[in-house]
């Protein structure tokens, strides 16, 4: 584990970001790239119908039918408080795995599948909005991707849901 001396225990523990390497699904939403791990992400599939949901949480737009198995369709830009957009026939959804569930996570654009290689990740500053809910933040040749950490990004969500 890596010690860091300015920690001052209001920060999550270095071990996590600091040692995070591998491939991620990179993708944007509001102009800004962001990636998960891909051994979170099940699939990419273009958005399809969807059944609204009443009540289920500001973020879950609804559910659809992913070959039999019903799962919640997560707005990413409603969850991190960003300008709505409507979906078109392009708009990706990134399929997860998260507890024992999947759950489709609505994005603007994925990029492709990145290679994070060992040292480019680093802690989130304290003072970002997201920090929480990132594993890193990973300097790259062409600019800045926000590693986001699945479970503490959606927890609370599906649990207000009920899923």
């Amino acid at each position: 584990m890596v010690e860091d001396a300015n920690m001052t225990g209001n920060e999550a523990p270095a071990e996590a970001s600091s040692l995070y390497t591998g491939r991620a699904v990179a993708f944007f939403l509001g102009g800004q790239r962001y990636a998960l791990p891909i051994d979170r992400v099940q699939e990419i599939q273009q958005i399809v119908a969807f059944a609204e949901v009443p009540g289920a949480g500001s973020s879950v737009v609804g559910m659809v039918n992913l070959r039999g198995r019903v799962i919640p369709v997560v707005d990413l830009r409603r969850l991190l408080a960003m300008t709505v957009q409507d979906f078109t026939l392009d708009t990706p959804m990134i399929i997860c795995r998260i507890r024992e569930q999947l759950v489709a996570l609505v994005a603007d654009e994925v990029q492709d599948v990145i290679e994070l290689p060992g040292g480019c990740l680093q802690d989130p500053p304290a003072m970002h909005a997201l920090a929480s809910k990132m594993l890193g933040v990973a300097r790259m040749d062409d600019g800045l991707i926000y590693l986001l950490d699945i479970d503490q990004l959606l927890g609370e969500t599906l649990t207000a849901g009920g899923w």
